[in-house]
């Protein structure tokens, strides 16, 4: 590592090093002159004098040492430091991982041209050891602290850039607490800091990113729509001016359809398609553009599981109108047999080993209640309930043993849910239909689609086929062993804690997961729409690791070193002059 310079205007003094050689460089020119005797020229060896006639170097040594001696004499001027080993601070570098650092292509991204100043910045200072923080959609530290260089590009070629999103933010907190406030930290990323401020005076930002018009797939979902499959494609246009985009959906070998959509700028469209129920999985492609990883998306057909429900209700019309809001949630089964779900009226109405029970307490014996309700809004049952301005008229009583009350008016349970003893749901709702407004608003059918999807989402099973880069992927597990295999062909088992799989995917395109016969097949792209636009990108630098006050306290004076080689030579000059005086 080269000293640092405390006064690096002293290195004008150099310029006594070319005047030195110029005295050595011009000589006398004299006449050759026929004498009688040498009497008069005893000391004709001499050196001679300097003069004002270039001629043939024929330079002595001691020339070489006066040379070393100015050099040693400037540098000692400029003040040298060298950085003292017991100061040698870590280094932690956070690593922008997300997808818009591949932007421009692999050998002209930010990732290169960050890689290629990492590797500048290595050469040029010194650190006690190097550590490497992926900043993804989740913090992840690449591996322990390195110092060779064989370890460190090791660590590299774990930083792909396919994250959705750049936690640096958590990346920077993290860092701070691993280093105790003693490391250097340099951020390696394509858009400016949020604020040109740090809270740390160690901290380095680098960006490296470019403006770009890009166009892409911010969202997609295909679902189940009676015997079709309906598809939603919503594109966004990350420019400044209107643009047509021509896009194209394939199945695995034919060419399903093509079509051209007009996006203004800054803005989005969405482009809805119809397919026949049992299509295969299909691909969506746009032309390729600043970024690719956003060009292309796959859909697999949307699971077409129902819960078995059945009905055990006297009242005629009570049992009309849950009739008619099952069919209308699209997620009741046809079969009925060896019911999932069982709605009734009694106390002590039958069910099966697995059936989940929903009793309606529908007397007529009953208060009407306005409000305000207690809701628990963290239930999956109460997602999307509006209850302000209802009237819930229901039977006044108290909660029974074991049950968590999901909505209450005071201290009187209207919803409320427990666990058996073998992991069945007995829920009870207190509702007398006649004298209430909820079955007329959209709560009813909400409610009863709520209840629906719970039991949907605890059968075994994988219940949604297509996710977002990033997203949890987690199903219910039978007994038998299962096998995750991701798009690239690599497979790894899978253990089912409590019958309940979770997956954590870093990889776009299409998965599977097989269990003895048994075979799901889901679909993860990459849908970010921050990352896509690419109009934010930015270059420059921010923060400073030179300070003066940690060069005073890091860095010790070296001028010494140089004052005492110098004086040796000095010394050195004066002994060869005397020996060639007493010659002489």
């Amino acid at each position: 590592m080269i000293p640092v310079l405390t006064y690096p205007l002293a290195l004008a003094g150099l310029i006594v090093l070319p005047t030195l050689a110029a005295i050595y460089f011009l000589r006398h020119k004299h006449r050759r002159l026929p004498v009688s005797s040498l009497i008069l020229w005893q000391q004709q060896l001499k050196s001679r004098e300097g003069g004002v006639k270039l001629e043939r170097p024929r330079l002595p040594w001691i020339f070489f040492l006066e040379l070393l001696i100015l050099a040693l004499l400037v540098t000692a001027a400029t003040g040298p430091r060298w950085q003292l080993p017991e100061t040698t601070r870590p280094l932690i570098v956070i690593l922008d991982d997300s997808a818009s650092m591949l932007a421009g292509g692999e050998k002209d991204s930010a990732r290169s041209r960050a890689e290629e100043r990492l590797n500048s910045v290595l050469r040029e200072r010194k650190f006690h050891s190097v550590r490497f923080l992926l900043a993804g959609d989740k913090p992840r530290i690449a591996g322990p602290a390195v110092t060779a260089p064989p370890e460190i590009q090791a660590q590299l070629t774990q930083w792909t850039c396919r994250a959705p999103a750049a936690a640096l933010e958590a990346s920077i907190a993290i860092a701070t607490d691993l280093s105790h406030q003693q490391a250097e930290i340099l951020i390696l990323t394509d858009h400016a800091p949020p604020h040109d401020k740090f809270a740390s005076g160690r901290i380095r930002w680098l960006a490296f990113g470019r403006t770009a018009p890009n166009f892409a797939f911010v969202n997609v979902s295909r679902i189940a729509h009676g015997d079709q499959d309906r598809c939603l494609l919503e594109l966004a246009n990350h420019s400044a001016v209107p643009h047509s985009a021509r896009f194209t959906i394939r199945d695995s070998s034919n060419t399903l359809h093509t079509g051209t959509v007009s996006i203004p700028a800054r803005a989005r469209e969405r482009v809805i398609l119809n397919l026949p129920a049992g299509t295969p999985t299909i691909e969506a492609s746009l032309a390729d553009d600043a970024l690719g990883a956003d060009n292309r998306v796959s859909l697999s057909p949307p699971s077409r599981q129902r819960v078995r429900v059945d009905l055990a209700i006297d009242d005629e019309s009570l049992r009309t109108l849950i009739d008619r809001t099952l069919d209308a949630t699209g997620l009741r089964s046809k079969e009925k047999t060896d019911p999932e779900l069982l709605l009734n009226t009694s106390t002590n109405t039958p069910a099966g080993a697995s059936t989940w029970n929903l009793r309606i307490v529908n007397s007529t014996n009953s208060s009407a209640y306005t409000g305000p309700f207690v809701v628990d809004q963290a239930h999956p049952l109460t997602r999307g309930l509006a209850l302000d301005g209802i009237i819930w008229s229901a039977v006044t009583l108290t909660n029974a043993p074991g049950y968590l009350p999901l909505i209450s008016a005071g201290n009187v349970p209207l919803l409320a849910t427990r666990t058996d003893s073998l992991g069945r749901q007995q829920l009870m709702l207190n509702l007398d239909l006649s004298a209430s407004t909820l079955p007329s608003t959209p709560n009813w059918p909400v409610l009863i689609h709520n209840l629906l999807h719970w039991r949907l989402q605890e059968l075994p099973g994988l219940h949604e086929r297509n996710f977002r880069l990033g997203q949890n992927v987690t199903f219910r597990a039978e007994s038998a062993p299962w096998r995750w295999q991701a798009p690239d062909g690599t497979a790894k088992d899978l253990s089912a804690a409590g019958g309940l799989i979770a997956l954590e995917l870093e990889k776009v395109g299409l998965h599977r997961i097989i269990g003895g016969s048994t075979t799901n097949e889901f679909a993860v792209n990459f849908l970010a729409n921050d990352e896509s636009d690419l109009a934010s990108a930015k270059s420059g630098e921010w923060g400073d690791w030179n300070r003066p006050e940690e060069t005073r306290r890091e860095y010790a004076s070296v001028i010494w070193v140089f004052l005492l080689l110098a004086l040796a030579g000095m010394i050195g000059h004066l002994c060869s002059v005397a020996r060639s005086k007493g010659t002489a």
